[in-house]
């Protein structure tokens, strides 16, 4: 059993990968499977954000990997603005928020209108946000 990273890894099926640590990435679920993927990080790792997010078009496929428990396949939606802002103590920081939506793959075993076990919406209940 291998143990649970502090990191999150986007990747493309061009071989693309971004790996921020968790503490630079918030997760919002909305109805649905959309998803907030909320970056706060550095200019420099903000750039790298970009690089990997900005030249998606329409319905890009990505997955992302959550502290090593799994690929959860999504497709790009949108992005916002890259907003530059200092916290209380001074320090500057990036956000942006990628829009995404979860790939729901219908389960083999139950192929009614119940709702997978193993879709990535029913596992979190819970926010990585730090906004």
């Amino acid at each position: 059993m291998s143990e649970i990273s502090e990191n999150v890894i986007f990747k493309t099926d061009h071989d693309a990968k971004l790996e921020l640590n968790e503490n630079f990435v918030g997760l919002r679920i909305r109805k649905d499977g959309i998803m907030s993927i909320n970056f706060r990080c550095s200019e420099e790792n903000m750039d790298r954000v970009i690089e990997f997010f900005g030249s998606f078009k329409g319905s890009n496929p990505f997955t992302m990997d959550i502290g090593n428990t799994g690929d959860i396949d999504c497709y790009f939606k949108g992005i916002s603005s890259v907003l530059r802002k200092t916290d209380e103590t001074g320090y500057p920081y990036c956000f942006v928020s990628v829009t995404a939506q979860e790939l729901k793959k219908p389960n083999k075993i139950m192929m009614s209108s119940e709702k997978s076990s193993h879709c990535f919406s029913s596992l979190v209940d819970k926010q990585l946000d730090n906004e």
